[in-house]
């Protein structure tokens, strides 16, 4: 392993160190921390629960749960960071061809807990059964979590432009909502394919798609 940024591991180890007294942190708080200061200004940051545990000569299930406590004691993680983590997920997801379930790879669990925490909160579970670190929903969870997670300014701009494409009599029922579920149907029946990968194409979070979007729209509900 390597330490990028020795002098400012150095000065938040002593700072987090003597909080409480010098000397008086748990073995396990000294080595969160550690491992904490280690993902941050060193080499850990990007590596997989597997690398980890090749680098740090320790078993994969302490490395999740380090990575864990890390999160929840040290790592400040915001809204925003799970949104960005979210679609970064998503971007690597698989779509059965049945249409019926979407599966995320979440190797972290602060994470997986809180998109599993917020699934909840829309009326959704998630099934992590056969793998703790493999998370899949029914695919009107994934609409719903989406829809959660997109930017407001994002989904107003879609819907307004596909609403723009199609004729007067059926804009009004274009929501995001329905473009999504088109997406995904038409994902599913134009290959043969049983899982698919939905890719970084159009679920980043943004507007950038609109134009692909729109087009699938126009044969969806007729050309304006």
């Amino acid at each position: 392993m390597e330490i990028f940024d020795k002098e400012q591991f150095a000065t938040e180890f002593i700072r987090h160190y003597a909080t409480r007294g010098f000397g008086s942190m748990t073995k396990n708080d000294f080595e969160v921390l550690i491992f904490n200061l280690l993902r941050k200004y060193g080499d850990l940051k990007d590596m997989s629960n597997f690398e980890l545990s090749l680098d740090l000569q320790n078993p994969e299930t302490k490395v999740r749960r380090l990575a864990y406590e890390s999160d929840l004691k040290h790592g400040r993680l915001t809204e925003a960071d799970i949104r960005e983590q979210f679609f970064a997920i998503v971007s690597q997801s698989k779509l059965r061809a049945d249409l019926n379930k979407i599966e995320f790879v979440i190797e972290n669990k602060f994470i997986r807990t809180s998109i599993g925490a917020q699934l909840k909160k829309l009326g959704h579970y998630a099934d992590s059964s056969f793998n703790s670190e493999i998370t899949r929903i029914h695919i009107e969870s994934f609409i719903d979590l989406l829809a959660y997670y997109y930017p407001e300014q994002a989904i107003k701009r879609i819907e307004q432009e596909c609403r723009n494409a199609v004729s007067d009599d059926k804009g009004e029922a274009v929501t995001f909502k329905l473009i999504l579920r088109k997406f995904l149907e038409g994902l599913a029946t134009q290959t043969g394919q049983k899982v698919i990968d939905l890719g970084v194409g159009y679920f980043t979070g943004g507007a950038e798609n609109v134009g692909f979007l729109v087009d699938k729209m126009k044969g969806w509900f007729g050309q304006k």
